[in-house]
């Protein structure tokens, strides 16, 4: 996103950024530093409800992977997460269904929920065979495209082998990136042909797969935590608001911020905003209201509590901010819920 002209800003959940944050975590990484050099919401990488920005996320792989030496940094964390890739319960959801086709189908029609501009999409590749396709958020220029292709690929493998077994190995594996993978995955995938210069990745599957049943108990997975099933929206202020949401709990976020999320200057951002009949003051006051009535269905959250997770210094603050919004105080609208 670099004009004034871009619909939306692609977001990322964080539930697909949690296996990274774990696994760096596990090598020691600096991870918060990082996440602050990137501009990225600290606290919100807590909640896998929230939303982040997308190219903001890829920075942050990218500077973290190279500042910290791991080479194969997507791949080494699709193996650790496997099918949990985008969803901590997806596989156990998988594994409920009655053959891979139908899990293929699933998996293509909830990419996007999880993450803009993502997609998979299942095509025939001769009379025997097919294509899972997978295209990422932003292409193979980006220096984080070779994570993501191989998060996303290994991800896909491990939705296979629900099916097909745990020792099921792709023949093809096509990739958007120009060079051959290096030692350690080409050891892992022994006999598989890798298709570099690919306008999408891809794993092929023989079609004799597409019907057998699961292979695995899904009361072998645990039950993973439920979370709202929010699709990102496809407008600019819908995604801008999205994912100002999460980054209160940091502070309130300053127009310049917002106006780095969204790609554009401070200046073209608040062009833009008076084009649709807002000022920047105007949509964080909406972003925080709205924020504020969703955890006001937590009975658990005092108002202070809220008022903290919504970056406001003092509750008094909120109280006033709220009451413009709402026409009556916190504790007046608690009450009436």
């Amino acid at each position: 996103m670099s004009d004034q002209s871009a619909t939306y800003i692609p977001l990322h959940r964080v539930a697909t950024a949690q296996p990274f944050m774990d696994y760096l975590h596990q090598q020691g990484a600096p991870v918060e530093r990082e996440l602050q050099r990137a501009y990225l919401p600290v606290q919100a990488m807590n909640d896998p409800d929230c939303f982040i920005p997308s190219h903001h996320y890829w920075n942050f792989i990218a500077n973290v992977a190279n500042r910290e030496g791991i080479k194969d940094l997507g791949f080494l964390v699709g193996l650790h997460s496997g099918a949990n890739a985008a969803d901590p319960g997806l596989a156990k959801q998988l594994a409920r269904l009655p053959s891979l086709h139908q899990a293929l189908d699933r998996l293509c029609k909830i990419a996007s929920t999880e993450i803009s501009q993502v997609a998979l999409w299942l095509e025939p590749a001769g009379s025997n065979s097919q294509r899972l396709h997978y295209r990422t958020s932003f292409g193979p220029e980006h220096p984080a495209y070779v994570h993501f292709q191989w998060y996303g690929l290994m991800a896909v493998i491990a939705a296979i082998r629900l099916f097909a077994g745990r020792h099921w190995h792709p023949r093809q594996i096509g990739l958007g990136t120009t060079t051959q993978p290096g030692e350690t995955i080409r050891q892992y995938f022994p006999h598989a042909r890798f298709h570099t210069r690919q306008t999408h990745c891809f794993i092929g599957i023989s079609n004799r797969l597409l019907g057998k049943p699961p292979q695995v108990d899904e009361d072998l997975f645990e039950a993973s935590p439920r979370y709202k099933k929010i699709r990102p929206p496809r407008d600019f202020i819908g995604t801008l608001k999205l994912a100002l949401r999460s980054y209160l709990m940091d502070g309130a976020p300053s127009v310049e911020l917002a106006a780095d999320i969204a790609g554009l200057s401070t200046r073209t951002l608040q062009r833009r905003l008076a084009d649709e009949g807002w000022s920047y003051r105007e949509l964080l006051n909406e972003v925080r209201f709205e924020a504020a009535v969703d955890l006001m269905q937590d009975t658990d959250y005092a108002i202070s509590d809220i008022a903290s997770l919504l970056g406001y210094s003092d509750p008094s603050h909120f109280a006033r901010a709220f009451r413009r919004m709402a026409g009556v105080s916190p504790r007046e609208y608690m009450q009436q819920g």
